[in-house]
């Protein structure tokens, strides 16, 4: 070929889900799903006949909560990536590549997802797996291409004897297989309560929910897809109307309960969605950086001094271990771990007491995944209290004193460090014991 590009690929029956979501959230699910759909019927548009061929591949996944005609903006973030996935396999692709296709997904959609590529597989699609979850690529790989900071590393065959810390080893080039995943042995907490949620509700959306976070202390919070997890973390930061409740910090009521609110007693939240609401991706690194110091960069009149801009920037730099070419460089063009990191950086520079992390390592290499742990997990040695949201149960056993459960929008169950396995804290997640 003279030329590639994105047309002449689709033209050769190749198609891509990329890693950020590419999705048209003015439009429907399944406008989403079929764009190209032209058949019409009495001169119109067939939408009941695109409804019904979106519904089919909807069943796919077992997805009943998502309908056809809903708006794409009213999707979760979960689902949104479903329906991306789904547009390439709705496509009948010869070739289709897929760019870490389970960030967004919890550990159910991730298996049903895995079950599909399965089975397309066996019908002699080939498919191009991206991913830094190594579960997935030992699953469902027959070879595994490992590159590391651009470059071409090596290509294993994924027989018996491959595991996932030949694979780790190669990804970093040194030996994490054994701190990447253990579950957290002691914790810091002290005595202070940092934060309280009294009866945190809104109807339909979260039943009456407490939590209570100490100095030093690292709690989880971990919920399958439509649990309310999304909405307790959003609305106990004042970025979601709630309907009763309240949240102390210090013992103090947070009265307007809102994100300056918020950022003024030194709580910090970082968003799940870098693309979307966690950075200003057209503008430089230092900017991302210095938007919540703005106040202490600033002189009288509110002339920002920009030379100690520059110094505390570059000091986040060095110490989140950042890849890039100048201060300069627009996290567009950085990788996902170095995007997560300034995202971090940002969030940080504040200096503050509390933290509240949403899939802080979502998409993002092991490399970058164990520092970012490591930040964490020196914060709370440093007296600053943190609760983690995340989709990744490993994850939560490594960073955490405790890990709270939700289900049906409630949090229904309290798992302590020394209970810590997989199966309990499913159980919570999965299981209704009053059926």
């Amino acid at each position: 070929m003279k030329t590639y590009t994105p047309s002449s690929a689709h033209e050769m029956g190749i198609r891509m889900v990329h890693q950020e979501l590419a999705v048209f959230e003015n439009m429907t699910v399944a406008e989403n799903v079929y764009p190209d759909f032209k058949e019409k019927k009495n001169g119109f548009l067939d939408r009941k006949r695109l409804n019904e061929k979106t519904q089919e591949q909807l069943n796919l996944f077992g997805l009943k909560t998502i309908r056809p005609s809903a708006p794409m903006a009213s999707v979760t973030l979960g689902g949104q990536q479903m329906v991306e996935i789904l547009r390439c396999i709705a496509a009948h692709p010869k070739v289709l590549i897929l760019d870490e296709p389970t960030s967004g997904l919890n550990d159910s959609e991730a298996e049903l997802l895995m079950g599909i590529l399965r089975r397309l597989k066996s019908e002699g699609l080939t498919i191009l797996y991206i991913s830094h979850r190594l579960n997935e690529i030992m699953q469902i790989s027959d070879r595994v291409t490992i590159m590391r900071d651009g470059q071409y590393v090596t290509t294993l065959d994924n027989g018996p004897e491959l595991t996932e810390a030949d694979l780790i080893n190669n990804m970093v080039g040194r030996d994490l297989s054994d701190s990447l995943y253990s579950i957290k042995q002691s914790g810091h907490r002290q005595e202070e309560a940092l934060l309280e949620v009294k009866g945190l509700q809104k109807k339909n959306s979260l039943n009456p929910a407490d939590l209570t976070l100490y100095r030093g202390e690292v709690v989880g919070v971990f919920g399958l897809e439509g649990s309310g997890v999304v909405k307790l973390s959003r609305m106990m930061y004042g970025l979601e109307r709630r309907e009763g409740g309240e949240v102390l910090v210090k013992d103090r009521v947070v009265k307007p309960l809102t994100p300056r609110a918020m950022t003024d007693r030194k709580v910090m939240y970082l968003n799940n969605n870098r693309k979307m609401a966690g950075l200003l991706l057209d503008m430089p690194v230092t900017d991302n950086v210095s938007l919540p110091i703005l106040k202490k960069v600033s002189g009288k009149g509110g002339m920002i001094n920009f030379k100690q801009l520059q110094q505390i920037s570059t000091e986040f730099i060095q110490k989140f271990s950042i890849a890039l070419p100048s201060l300069t460089t627009r996290p567009r063009n950085l990788s996902g771990g170095n995007q997560q990191k300034v995202m971090l950086s940002a969030c940080l520079a504040p200096e503050p007491e509390i933290v509240i992390v949403n899939e802080p390592t979502r998409g993002i290499d092991v490399g970058a995944k164990a520092e970012i742990h490591s930040f964490l997990l020196d914060l709370a040695a440093n007296g600053v209290g943190i609760i983690v949201f995340s989709s990744e149960m490993p994850e939560l056993m490594k960073l955490c004193d405790r890990i709270l459960v939700m289900r049906s929008n409630s949090i229904v169950g309290e798992v302590p460090s020394s209970e810590f396995s997989e199966q309990t804290i499913m159980r919570y997640a999965a299981v209704d014991e009053n059926e």
